[in-house]
């Protein structure tokens, strides 16, 4: 085999074991980030919910006198606040976002001749808190304590 050959043999292979090693590392780092997302995500405490609180009323329309809600305002820090809206029609609904392991609450006080009821939507879809009040004039409150773990709520 000539000189020639044997660089160009070497060229070759030196090419192929660095386009699989590329290969390898690309593979290998999106496993490590897929495993690795919660913990990193965790270790800088950017976890929150999206839920979407919704206040309405039995039989239609109403009024409700008040509406306080529950939300974390940052997603990277510990601190909530609660909103209270005053006089708001009924049906009503927000979306905010509860950081992992706190609580969601939403509470709906209608006028004295109104039955509210309120919901608490994960992702806008799934209900994981619903309630009624009462009697007439009495509020209702939903809460739920949001997943402690990223990216899963338990059934």
């Amino acid at each position: 085999m000539s000189l020639q050959t044997r660089r160009r043999s070497r060229g070759t292979l030196y090419l192929a074991l660095g386009g699989l090693a590329l290969a390898g590392l690309g593979f290998g780092g999106g496993l490590w980030a897929k495993d690795h997302t919660v913990w990193f995500k965790r270790l800088r405490g950017g976890n929150a919910w999206s839920l979407t609180y919704e206040g309405g009323a039995v039989g239609g329309r109403g009024q409700a006198t008040a509406v306080r809600y529950r939300f974390n305002p940052d997603s990277f820090r510990p601190a909530h606040h609660i909103t209270r809206l005053v006089r708001t029609p009924l049906p009503w609904s927000t979306q905010v976002l509860v950081n992992t392991g706190e609580l969601a609450r939403v509470e709906v006080e209608p006028d004295a001749h109104t039955v509210a009821t309120c919901r608490i939507l994960l992702d806008g879809v799934r209900v994981v808190a619903e309630g009624a009040s009462p009697a007439p004039g009495r509020p209702a409150v939903c809460q739920v304590t949001t997943s402690s773990t990223p990216e899963k709520w338990p059934r």
